[in-house]
């Protein structure tokens, strides 16, 4: 959070601007210039009198000035007009502990932590003897779906309507997605980004799009920003693209949808634009969502090499969805990713579709070293100076790495079923299986310098491509 006197500065620039006048507001309280405070959140009201954040500023006022019962009044109004404000409910949580009603205190804590999965209060949760994820486990269970009921196709019905329906009010089929996690599901933390070696620009450029905008809204505000869009990895296969796709959902505070190819193609014609469409919809009814698609290229090809009126037909939905002309995209962060770039359709390349178009190459030195560290973790390793490892695997991609450690400790477990002693992984027989292996990638960079040197003029999605075959640390022969 900025400091108050830099937010004072700006507010001169701009003192009817309201999100400013908000962060002001909350940077005076993180100060305690509760008078400060006050006033400000007064301007916001002045503004705009339903304004939620502002009334909640209010109560923070004076909760901290001993006024709970002024505190709760306000609380509640923000309740009332937003039901779902898990800091209404947290400050409501702590008014009631401080006037000893424990139970309604836990009732409200324990409604800010199912709001909100990424809440935490460390002194509530001492004071109350709860933590948050005792009150997410706790969380009743949706109230199951009335069967539905179906009109049967034959009978004696006059109406024609009953036997020719539109054949798009209805799927074939009810769509669910297979993978999709809201916060607090325990399952989605198995993987997070602390899993995934190197990556660190495309770690930090989907905490821009998706996970600072939740956690600080009126700073996106103030420089009018808005969360989601879209964001295009591209590089040679087992590079680690699927693993940070699966590591985005254990690490961002919102939905995660995960979309498989088999979820959207369909023989009927017009029912896989129907079926994209409906994975849109779905995002766009849980937002703030992250959307996933795993070899985008299947469902973006370039529109001028398909012949197909099918799969043209998709592009162009695909498109369209992009676009969200009929409906909002805020709040959605699309994520695709490809190890084919040159295949797509180069309409999804421009602003305001895939705008952020990220390679993710083989892992350099730092990152291979990370990765080294990462899969030497909980394994019979003999101690070694890992500098010697990662120059013998340059050019290797992660999944590469992985099989060199998979590989020697299959060699250290036969030998050690065979002696009846524990053998362990010694460096010698890492980089033993490391020289007997090429590098997967190599195949794929000989296709790129072909594409490459197709293309006429700078392309952006071939640029850091060529950087990467350019850097003479890349261009020795591989084994």
């Amino acid at each position: 959070m900025p400091n108050s006197s830099a937010l004072r500065d700006a507010l001169t620039q701009s003192p009817n601007n309201l999100s400013l006048l908000l962060l002001y507001g909350r940077a005076c309280l993180e100060e305690l210039h509760l008078d400060e405070a006050r006033e400000v959140f007064t301007r916001a009201l002045e503004q705009d009198p339903d304004q939620t954040d502002a009334m909640l500023g209010i109560a923070k006022v004076l909760f901290m000035e001993g006024d709970t019962s002024g505190a709760a009044v306000r609380a509640e109004r923000v309740i009332f007009l937003e039901p779902t404000n898990a800091q209404a409910h947290l400050l409501l949580s702590r008014v009631y502990l401080s006037e000893g009603d424990r139970p309604k205190a836990i009732e409200h804590f324990d409604r800010a932590a199912q709001i909100d999965g990424t809440m935490s209060d460390p002194a509530l949760e001492r004071e109350l003897g709860r933590t948050a994820r005792d009150a997410r486990k706790t969380a009743p269970a949706p109230a199951p779906e009335p069967p539905s009921q179906e009109i049967p196709m034959t009978g004696g019905g006059t109406d024609q309507d009953e036997f020719f329906d539109d054949p798009f009010d209805d799927p074939p089929y009810d769509w669910r997605p297979e993978t999709f996690y809201a916060p607090g599901d325990p399952e989605r933390g198995n993987v997070t980004f602390a899993d995934v070696g190197g990556m660190e620009e495309l770690k930090e450029e989907i905490r821009l799009k998706i996970t600072y905008p939740l956690q600080f809204p009126d700073l996106y505000k103030a420089y009018g920003r808005k969360t989601g869009g879209g964001i295009l990895i591209y590089g040679p296969p087992g590079c680690g693209k699927t693993l940070i796709l699966r590591a985005v959902a254990g690490e961002v505070p919102c939905n995660y949808l995960s979309v498989g190819l088999h979820e959207i193609f369909d023989p009927y014609f017009g029912s896989t634009e129907r079926n994209l469409h409906q994975i849109f919809e779905t995002a766009r009814a849980n937002a703030p969502c992250v959307l996933v698609f795993d070899d985008i290229d299947s469902l973006a090809q370039d529109r001028r090499q398909i012949r197909e009126s099918q799969m043209r037909n998709l592009v162009n939905q695909f498109l369209h969805e992009m676009d969200g002309i009929r409906s909002e995209n805020q709040r959605i962060l699309v994520i695709g990713a490809t190890n084919q770039p040159w295949a797509l359709d180069p309409a999804f390349r421009r602003p305001g579709r895939f705008d952020q178009a990220i390679f993710v190459a083989p892992p350099d030195a730092p990152a291979r070293a990370q990765i080294i560290e990462l899969l030497a973790k909980d394994k019979p390793i003999a101690e070694f100076d890992t500098k010697e490892l990662i120059e013998a695997t340059n050019g290797f991609s992660g999944a590469d790495l992985k099989w060199v450690f998979d590989r020697a400790a299959e060699l250290a477990l036969s030998a050690a079923i065979h002696t009846g002693q524990p053998v362990p992984i010694t460096l010698e027989l890492l980089l033993a299986v490391a020289k007997a292996h090429s590098p997967s990638t190599a195949e794929w960079f000989e296709g790129v310098r072909t594409h490459a040197q197709s293309q006429e003029g700078p392309n952006s999605i071939f640029n850091d491509m060529r950087k990467f075959l350019s850097a003479p640390s890349n261009t020795k022969k591989e084994r």
